[in-house]
């Protein structure tokens, strides 16, 4: 095929391609542009995921009559003059792309006026063709109208993905910038329903308090610090949220620097992690609101096409300060110690950790085997990891002691290496709850058949049954001391529990509803317009997994109707997780994805560590474990028992050499 120019409607398609991907990056672009005019009031209405209608008005500066249609031009931009001011740049557009690239793809009116000019125009234009341009009246500003997104890229169509999500792309969009500019006042309007406002105070935490509600607001900490001087100068400003609050995706991480919103990835997200070093379990994230000020000439912010990404020119010490300004905030909340080893400073120990991190998670995108994040210090194989749902959101954190009483010296085999066989004797079926038991526990029938697609036994492997165990006691309120022929078992009573709703649950769910419960009272939960919209977009769906929710006022959900077993502070807490799964964009299977729903629901329904049990509600929940096809670990892989074995029992006594 000979060499040729393309057609320049082609090119421009192509170029559009990189800039628009999707209704949310015409959302970002218009806000950007919005902000740079200098507008205090932003409005944003969206109809059927932005596909059919995208609306932005602003009460900016407006774009002056004579130079409307030149703003449409490709690569036309009143921000930058030079190539020099690139490297200089202090607005959020520059590129001059934005413009261009949205009216190649869809149908848009731009309606502007400036406040010296008696009267505004109307410009129409479809496929990059100008249509028409009348007078306009109105207050100064601008407001753009995007209708019919991709209707000349069918292409591009095929891979947008639902209305709900797509509405939950530009919310998020929305939120990432009132929080970054809490002095305008921000209003989201999702098919008519209002769902984000805010008061355009100037005070973030406002802001904060509008997007996530004022129980989210509370357990968050102030961190502010600064160093450096002139060019180097760098300074950080925001909130982090306290070790007890977490999500399961890095989606309430929002990170800004010099007020540009950037991808919550690489470097940044890691230092930011590594500052909650045991202080977060594996899997879990934190909440954070993090504006970085560099001097504009230190950071290049045209490294992407949607300047999604930047890059310092002193990033060791922008990566120090952060480390250090998040750590100092957390440890003057929870005493926590510096990260720095003996005879190191915290800064290189911290960097030094980024720099593994980031191999490891080279190694395991290409293809090798699963890397675990290096630590500080390597707590013994005895020593449980800690549950995912332990971490109570939206309510006040166990205190649990940090090492439990019941951990033995190591002795010279492994804690737990000497597991029972598949031969080991299986106890009888027996009831579940008696009647008058205190009843935390859901009875499981007497024959329970293995899930369909166990997440967690080895490809090959055959199921390793419990022996028949005696309970002996409960230790910190958290485990169950237990004794078997075999020697003494530890039980995670979260763990073990999870196990048995999960297998529960994985027997249940195809054949017939999962078992919910109609709430005396409904349960107001305040989120995110970004996770509202998505549980809203996806209501049948929810209803499947026993969720009845709804919609009620600005920015908070109604919940009616929960999964039965699922405790009234956990709520806010599944619904987060379950919003993370409904966004999940991995390419997961459906049976991937209901696992990852049945572990949830299972995960947020589970006794929970520091709960104390009953002699008898400990019998049962082991006597329920005994009859799971996979009893020895819980849905996420950790272990939900340990033996210390009769030999190492002698052994540790001296009865035996």
């Amino acid at each position: 095929m000979p060499i040729r120019v393309l057609e320049a409607d082609v090119a421009a398609k192509i170029a559009a391609g990189e800039v628009v991907e999707r209704p949310a990056s015409v959302v970002k672009e218009l806000v950007e542009n919005a902000i740079d005019a200098g507008s205090t009031d932003i409005r944003v209405e969206i109809r059927s995921g932005g596909q059919r209608e995208i609306r932005i008005s602003d009460n900016g500066s407006g774009i002056p009559a004579d130079e409307v249609e030149v703003a449409f031009q490709r690569h036309a931009t009143s921000k930058l003059r030079s190539a020099e001011d690139l490297f200089d740049v202090h607005t959020l557009g520059f590129r001059g792309e934005a413009l261009p690239s949205i009216a190649t793809v869809s149908q848009v009116v731009c309606t502007t006026r400036t406040a010296e000019a008696d009267t505004g125009v109307e410009l129409r234009i479809a496929g990059g063709e100008v249509q028409s341009r009348t007078p306009r009246g109105g207050s100064p500003g601008t407001t753009f109208v995007i209708k019919n997104l991709f209707y000349n890229t069918p292409a591009r169509l095929k891979f947008l993905r639902s209305e709900a999500t797509e509405s939950a792309q530009i919310s998020t969009v929305i939120e990432h910038y009132a929080l970054a500019y809490p002095e305008i006042k921000w209003t989201l309007l999702v098919d008519g329903r209002l769902s984000l406002q805010t008061p355009g105070t100037g005070q973030l935490l406002d802001a904060i308090m509008e997007l996530y509600g004022l129980d989210v607001a509370r357990q968050l900490i102030a961190v502010a610090d600064a160093a450096g001087e002139g060019e180097q100068r760098t300074s950080i400003q925001g909130y982090v949220s306290q070790p007890s609050l977490t999500r399961s995706a890095r989606s309430s991480i929002h990170l800004f620097v010099n007020k540009r919103w950037v991808r919550a990835s690489g470097p940044l997200v890691y230092v930011i992690e590594e500052a909650y070093h045991n202080l977060l379990m594996k899997g879990r994230h934190p909440l954070a609101i993090l504006n970085i000020e560099v001097d504009p000439g230190a950071v290049d912010v045209n490294v992407h096409p949607t300047k999604a990404e930047v890059k310092f020119l002193y990033q060791p010490q922008v990566h120090a300060l952060l480390g250090r300004a998040v750590r100092a905030a957390l440890a003057e909340q929870t005493g926590i110690q510096d990260l720095a080893l003996p005879g190191t400073r915290a800064a290189e120990t911290l960097q030094r950790r980024i720099e593994l991190r980031q191999v490891g998670t080279h190694r395991e995108s290409n293809g090798s085997a699963a890397w675990s994040q290096p630590a500080l210090y390597t707590p013994p194989a005895s020593v449980a990891e800690p549950s995912v749902a332990d971490q109570d959101v939206g309510s006040a954190p166990f205190s649990a002691p940090d090492t439990p009483s019941t951990v033995m010296p190591q002795p010279d085999d492994e804690v737990g290496a000497e597991m029972p066989g598949a031969d080991m004797p299986v106890t009888q079926p027996r009831l579940g709850a008696i009647p008058g038991s205190v009843g935390v526990l859901p009875r499981v029938p007497e024959s329970m058949p293995a899930p369909e697609r166990p997440s967690v036994q080895p490809a090959g492997a055959q199921p390793t049954r419990l022996p028949p165990l005696r309970v002996v006691g409960q230790v910190s309120e958290t485990y169950i001391v237990a004794e078997a022929p075999d020697g003494l078992y530890l039980v995670d009573q979260h763990a073990a529990h999870e196990r048995v709703v999960f297998e529960k649950l994985m027997r249940e769910q195809g054949t017939q509803p999962i078992d919910r419960q109609q709430l005396l009272l409904p349960v107001s939960v305040d989120v995110p317009p970004a996770v509202g919209t998505l549980l809203l977009g996806h209501t049948e769906v929810l209803t499947t997994w026993g969720f009845e929710v709804e919609a009620f006022g600005d920015g908070t959900l109604r919940v009616r109707a929960v999964p039965h077993g699922l405790r009234e502070g956990q709520i806010a807490a599944a619904l987060y997780e379950l919003a993370d799964h409904l966004d999940d964009t991995s390419g997961a299977t459906p049976d991937d994805w209901r696992e990852k729903m049945l572990t949830t629901i299972a995960c947020h329904s589970a006794v929970r560590a520091g709960q104390t049990l009953a002699h008898e509600e400990m019998r049962q929940l082991l006597q329920q474990l005994e009859r799971c096809a996979f009893p020895r670990t819980c849905p996420h892989g950790r272990p939900t028992v340990l033996l210390l074995s009769q030999a190492q029992l002698e052994r540790q006594f001296g009865r035996k050499g």
